[in-house]
């Protein structure tokens, strides 16, 4: 299940009220990195007009985690909370040092 929360923007829903990965389609290359390190496996590449290579789709498994969001070389993904907030992007590399074992 999808949730409208914007203009050309969608949240995955899910049972959580942890933030969710949402695919910034214009910046999402379909490099695959963020397919490679989720650990609940719900990214997946799909085929787009935007590039060749296809861009990124979330389904509803995702747990909020942020690794894809940290690993991602060109923020072509962000976290929406389930009341359309973004989190912000600083609390990305905190969450990355503490994923890494640096807190």
């Amino acid at each position: 299940m999808i949730m409208s929360i914007g203009i050309n923007e969608k949240r995955v829903a899910g049972a959580s009220k942890r933030a969710a990965a949402r695919i910034i389609s214009e910046r999402c290359t379909g490099c695959r990195i963020c397919v490679h390190t989720c650990p609940t496996h719900c990214i997946t590449i799909v085929e787009s007009d935007l590039n060749f290579t296809g861009i990124a789709q979330v389904d509803e498994n995702c747990t909020g985690c942020h690794i894809c969001a940290i690993d991602c070389p060109w923020v072509g993904v962000e976290m929406i909370h389930p009341d359309g907030s973004r989190k912000h992007e600083a609390l990305y590399e905190k969450q990355l040092k503490k994923l890494r074992g640096y807190t």
